[in-house]
């Protein structure tokens, strides 16, 4: 090859392959074999063409492989957007109010509007509202959770970048950057287990309604502050605490709006890890996360250095309350009256708003309601008081009442609901040791391997039990009640004065016997019945003291508590008429086996609780309007709407006000006179009826003043006889009112008395119209007067006295004059077995003591005196002098109607 040649053919190579070459250089080519040139393999066609099809393959590969990868990366992408598609278009939209919590802790308000008690279940929540919390309690939760709240959309981008890299960085995968609005959504809204398309959903959803909030509250900050409030409310801080509110209470005993800084601090830093960081159960972690918390808020200007190293030094822990308000001693949350509204509120909501049993009580528990009762605090707190102090009840037989209630499941087919038994044990002991010997001997015979325990409960009560209810007459409003003695035991436990049917005794005769004889116009205070044995169907009533006293006025009767008097008078009213009467009274465990002459004394088929007693003894002090026993007045829902109103109650009339007036006439004999006297209040007028059963079982005693009515009773669960009772209820009742009158410094007054009364005369010795011979009476049975309505047809004693006769005797014996006899003559009231009424049993000096069942046959000697001599000739009857037949009631049997 030339020189040219080859300058040519290097040429083309270099253009060809574009090879250069360093400055200065020349390229040289090993020699062959013999010492010449190798030929360039550029200058071979060969080879050029051969290498240009290899890149010509390659770069073909590499166009498909990168089609191939763009492909595939299309086709991920697809999919992951797919994947968020079906999870987005899977996912309901929201409307505001969904994210709003389901859950609020319920309040209890006394009479007076104070806060007594709180009612929630799983979840305590009070719900407040944002100007209602602390600027720094705001500001802590934004620092430690969510910095720039204000200005991202509902995500925040640069938190979830940063979230991203550190997971990548540590591959712990720990960071999750949630705003707010996905917490409140997290809380409310969704499922709270971690997954990807929950993610996905929470971040969706928070700008939705970020973005509907701005629209419907018309800008960005109130909707920020509107999701910053739903997040203070709904933030989980340990022990079932829901909210910033119900925290601030539990941990410190104050209002969220009250926390200093450093509680604040605190409070914000739990909801990380709740139960590590809560200030009750970590001091250490907790004091760590709060000092995290507020470093965080010194960094971004939320605080100044000076409020860090205040509420750095401050000894928050000093100031923990962490106690829930169940009485340490009791284990009882909630006093009697609050469980007594509770269970009248879910009658009410079943009744009124047509719930079920289960949605009332998750109303009530979780509705977060406004509950205002008619609770007076400091008269339920003096009537507890009382029913705790042992001085005031009577020894009794020092035993207590067990009842263990258990449930066990029968592990060998646990699905199965019918194999869970439930038992209730009953037992008496002697001490607690004993109670807990017996709980664990009922566990060793129900429990073993194939029986497991599902819940139980122990009630261990004081065999001698009682029970009080206290009202306000004029409205039907319940200030007080207790559902037994001592500390009560726990929660939803019996309560005898509303739960408790028991045989009420004499304090049904004034409701079922003389309320309706005198409303009806039968009876009046005077008027007289024949006291003595009469049989009814085979039965007969007798007289607490086994005495029968003869003709005995109405008023008499009742302060004295005589059975037969109430008997004969529930018999002339008719059973009918005062079976009707009782309903009227509000009883609602009466039925029509109690039409029966029994009911008059108590004797009743079921019984009747104090509270429902009670109530019918307010509608006599109220002048006989009848109010259904009231334990709330208004309930508001967690709006503020009225739920239920109970502040205008429908009433119903029993009774003409002159019949109430009456009867509590009559009915303050029994305090000042009969057998009720130690129910008496000092400086105060009170009426009431005293009850005892058979054999002492139940006693009993319903009074009021002008102001309250209130009634007791007292007994064993068991139903055995109380010994040495000694008026153990009329002295607690007495004090405890006398205690409430006091306290309010109530003054004594009048009971009110209505028109259409007057005052009539009446023999005291008969009842009857007077006649000329009444005022004369040798022992004083003079004429008197009562009360009777104007419209009172008869007489109140059946027509004219015919019980007063006149007498000659002598004046020496005191028996019926004989012939010689020196003479007087007396005028007497003798009852119809002859005897006199009257007769006081120890004769006074300067009176005889007379027996007109005899005549004087002693001789005499006359004096010549005639003063003596009776121009009056006697009674021919030297029996008794009066007609049985002039009797208002005599023998005659009323019969059942």
């Amino acid at each position: 090859m030339s020189e040219s040649q080859h300058r040519r053919g290097d040429a083309q190579d270099r253009t060809g392959v574009r090879q250069t070459r360093p400055s200065g250089t020349r390229q040289t080519r090993p020699s062959g074999a013999n010492g010449t040139r190798r030929p360039s393999s550029s200058g071979n066609p060969k080879r050029r063409r051969k290498r240009r099809k290899k890149r010509s393959v390659n770069s073909r590969i590499g166009k498909v492989l990168l089609i191939v990868a763009i492909v595939i990366a299309f086709a991920v992408a697809g999919a992951i957007l797919g994947t968020v598609f079906g999870i987005l278009q899977s996912t309901d939209m929201l409307n505001t109010s969904d994210v709003l919590p389901d859950s609020y802790t319920s309040v209890i308000y006394d009479a007076d509007d104070n806060e007594v008690d709180k009612l929630h279940g799983e979840e305590n929540r009070e719900y407040v509202k944002l100007s209602a919390i602390t600027t720094n309690m705001q500001n802590a939760v934004i620092a430690i959770e969510d910095q720039r709240f204000y200005e991202h959309n509902g995500i925040d981008i640069r938190g979830i970048m940063r979230a991203m890299a550190e997971n990548i960085k540590t591959m712990s995968f720990s960071q999750g950057a949630s705003t707010l609005t996905q917490q409140v959504l997290k809380n409310e809204v969704l499922e709270r287990e971690k997954s990807l398309s929950r993610k996905i959903k929470e971040q969706y959803l928070a700008v939705s309604l970020e973005n509907a909030l701005k629209k419907q509250l018309g800008s960005k900050d109130a909707a920020k502050k509107y999701i910053l409030e739903l997040y203070l409310n709904t933030i989980p801080l340990h022990h079932g605490l829901r909210g910033v509110e119900a925290a601030a209470q539990y941990y410190y005993g104050k209002h969220a709006g009250e926390l200093t800084l450093a509680e604040a601090a605190s409070i914000a830093g739990i909801t990380k890890t709740p139960s590590l960081y809560a200030p009750d159960v970590n001091q250490e972690a907790s004091k760590e996360r709060q000092m995290t918390v507020l470093k965080k808020m010194l960094d971004l200007n939320m605080i100044t250095q000076a409020e860090y190293d205040e509420a750095a030094a401050e000894d928050i822990y000093a100031h923990l309350v962490c106690k829930d308000t169940a009485d340490e001693e009791s284990n009882a949350k909630h006093n009697w009256f609050v469980e007594a509204a509770v269970q009248q509120i879910k009658a009410d909501l079943m009744e009124k708003k047509n719930m079920t049993a289960a949605q009332a009580s998750n109303m009530i528990y979780s509705g977060g309601l406004q509950i205002h009762t008619t609770m007076d605090a400091s008269m339920q707190e003096t009537a507890e008081a009382a029913m705790k102090n042992d001085n005031m009840f009577p020894a009794g037989d020092g035993k207590m009442d067990v009842t263990y209630l258990i449930s066990v499941l029968d592990t060998q087919n646990p699905d199965e609901s019918s194999n869970q038994s439930h038992y209730e044990k009953k037992t008496t002991v002697t001490s607690q040791e004993e109670a807990d010997a017996f709980v664990a001997s009922v566990k060793e015979e129900l429990l073993d391997e194939t029986h497991t325990l599902v819940l139980d409960k122990l009630t261990v009560s004081k065999s001698l039990q009682a029970a009080m209810v206290i009202m306000d007459q004029s409205n039907g409003e319940v200030k007080a009640i207790v559902g037994g003695r001592g500390e009560k035991p726990g929660d939803s436990v019996f309560n005898r004065a509303t739960q408790a049917l028991r045989q009420q005794g004499s304090t049904m005769k004034p409701l079922a016997a003389y309320a309706p004889a005198i409303d009806t116009g039968l009876l009046m205070p005077g008027s007289i019945i024949i006291d003595e044995p009469v049989t009814y169907g085979g039965w007969s009533p007798k007289n607490w003291d086994g005495k029968y006293i003869g003709p005995t006025t109405v008023r008499q009767g009742i302060w004295h508590s005589m059975n037969v008097l109430a008997v004969k008078t529930f018999m002339m009213v008719g059973a009918d008429t005062a079976y009707q009467y009782l309903l009227d009274f509000g009883f609602t465990t009466i039925d029509e086996r109690d039409k029966a002459a029994t009911t008059a004394l108590g004797g009743l088929t079921q019984g009747v609780s104090v509270l429902e007693q009670t109530a019918a003894y307010a509608t006599i002090a109220n002048g006989g309007t009848y109010y259904e026993p009231m334990f709330y007045s208004v309930v508001y829902d967690h709006d503020g709407n009225v739920l239920l109103d109970n502040s205008e109650q429908e009433t119903h009339r029993v009774l003409k006000e002159t019949t109430a007036f009456l009867l509590t006439d009559m009915m303050r004999d029994v305090i000042t006179k009969g057998t009720g006297t130690k129910a008496a209040i000092s400086g105060m007028n009170v009426a009431g009826k005293t009850g005892t059963t058979n054999d002492t079982v139940d006693l009993t005693f319903y009074g009021y003043t002008p102001y309250y009515t209130a009634g007791i009773w007292m007994g064993y669960d068991s139903q055995k006889e109380i010994i040495n009772a000694n008026n153990a209820h009329l002295r607690i009742w007495s004090s405890v009112m006398s205690q409430i009158h006091y306290d309010k410094g109530l003054k004594n007054k009048e009971f009110k008395k209505p028109d259409g009364l007057t005052t009539r005369s009446i023999c005291s010795a008969s009842g009857m119209t007077p006649s000329s011979l009444c005022n004369s009476d040798y022992y004083g049975y003079g004429v008197t007067s009562d009360y009777v309505t104007t419209d009172f047809k008869g007489s109140t004693g059946g027509g004219t006295c015919t019980m007063h006769k006149s007498y000659t005797i002598c004046s020496e014996t005191g028996k019926l004059a004989g012939a010689t006899c020196p003479t007087m003559n007396v005028v007497l009231a003798v009852n119809s077995d002859g005897t006199i009424k009257g007769k006081p049993s120890k004769v006074p000096a300067g009176k005889l003591d007379i027996n007109i069942s005899a005549t004087c046959d002693s001789a005499h000697v006359s004096s010549g005196d005639d003063d003596t001599n009776s121009t009056d000739p006697g009674t021919t009857d030297p029996g008794n002098g009066q007609n049985p037949e002039d009797n208002l009631w005599n023998n005659e049997d009323f019969g059942i109607q």
